[in-house]
């Protein structure tokens, strides 16, 4: 049986916006326990070996100290790095290892900047992204027991992936010469703004254009300005590019972080896909993906952004629960009772 992965950001959902916003802070602490009520239900599936990324904070160790007196069939260690950096690059790495050691799925707890990250090494190995960041529209709001549970489904073999997952869109960042720059898998912004600053980004009148692969208004963070202006489904067949700007006549209010509600002032918006990639026509600026700013754009420098409906593959955990009520995952044979002697 293939292991399953956990890559556990220490650092998510601790950024600068709760500082301005209403956000949870997700302690340590309580990553730990998500991840035991994670590891308990794939133990009741009967998964062998689960890997926990290493971080300074010594998570995955905490967990193993934790659980090891409560579970029967899984053995859980933590994933062998060469070095640990505690940056996002420690995530990308776990991930690429993952890949190469054909690990049946892997639990990625954080907000969309983590799973961007690991979704950029995983290759075809099922996500199950569980929210514990600032800004969660990819990760899902979920029970750790319900994810370990939809992991483990997935590891056994008995629900197929064809049927439990399905493939997330995804933005493409490329240069003059058509070269990958960078991916998003919820939102490409483009700052007025040549310094990265603070990553995060949560001041929306530095922002010029947003490009989305999702938009509703039942979310949170900045996709949620597309959401309340024109919805998209999730379907993975179109994105959204809104253009904003002081000049704009339509004004949106939107909730671009918890219990942050700031207008915007809408200039245009349009739909695109694989066949229409976009522009970036705000010169110079800094440009966030998922929330954090990462590439600067020089005055005069042309860049563009493409819709790629076919981004990791992402485990639909109440399909994938049902599909595993359907062939009887959690049902076993149970031995008939002794008939008591007659006397």
């Amino acid at each position: 049986m293939k292991p399953v992965g956990i890559i556990a950001n220490p650092a998510s959902g601790k950024d600068i916006r709760r500082l301005i916003a209403s956000g949870t802070v997700v302690t340590n602490q309580e990553k730990i326990n998500i991840i035991i009520r994670m590891i308990k239900a794939m133990d009741a599936l009967g998964i062998e070996q689960v890997f926990i990324m290493p971080d300074p904070s010594h998570i995955g160790k905490r967990v193993i100290d934790e659980v090891a007196d409560e579970v029967t069939t899984t053995e859980v260690a933590i994933l062998e790095l060469p070095y640990i950096l505690g940056t996002f690059k420690d995530s990308l790495r776990a991930s690429e290892k993952m890949r190469e050691q054909d690990f049946a799925a892997i639990i990625v707890m954080g907000g969309d900047g983590t799973s961007r990250v690991v979704a950029k090494a995983c290759g075809d190995v099922p996500l199950v992204p569980v929210s514990t960041g600032t800004n969660n529209v990819f990760p899902q709001m979920v029970e750790g027991t319900l994810a370990g549970l939809g992991a483990g489904a997935i590891a056994t073999g008995k629900v197929d992936i064809d049927k439990g997952c399905y493939r997330a869109p995804l933005l493409e960042l490329r240069n003059q010469q058509g070269e990958l720059v960078d991916t998003a898998l919820v939102d490409l912004v483009v700052v007025d703004a040549m310094d990265t600053g603070s990553k995060a980004v949560w001041e929306p009148e530095s922002i010029r254009e947003l490009f989305l692969t999702r938009a509703h208004p039942s979310e949170i963070g900045l996709s949620s300005i597309g959401g309340w202006l024109h919805p998209i489904e999730t379907s993975g067949e179109t994105g959204l590019h809104v253009v904003l700007g002081p000049e704009g006549t339509t004004r949106i209010s939107a909730p671009i972080a918890p219990g942050l509600i700031r207008d915007v002032k809408v200039v245009s918006h349009e739909l695109f896909n694989e066949e229409s990639p976009m522009t970036i026509t705000h010169t110079p600026s800094t440009i966030a993906l998922d929330g954090e700013r990462e590439v600067v754009l020089k005055k005069g420098e042309q860049m563009s952004v493409s819709f790629n409906r076919c981004g990791p593959l992402v485990v639909n955990l109440e399909r994938t629960l049902a599909e595993a009520a359907k062939i009887g995952l959690m049902i076993g044979n149970t031995t008939p009772p002794t008939a008591m002697p007659k006397h």
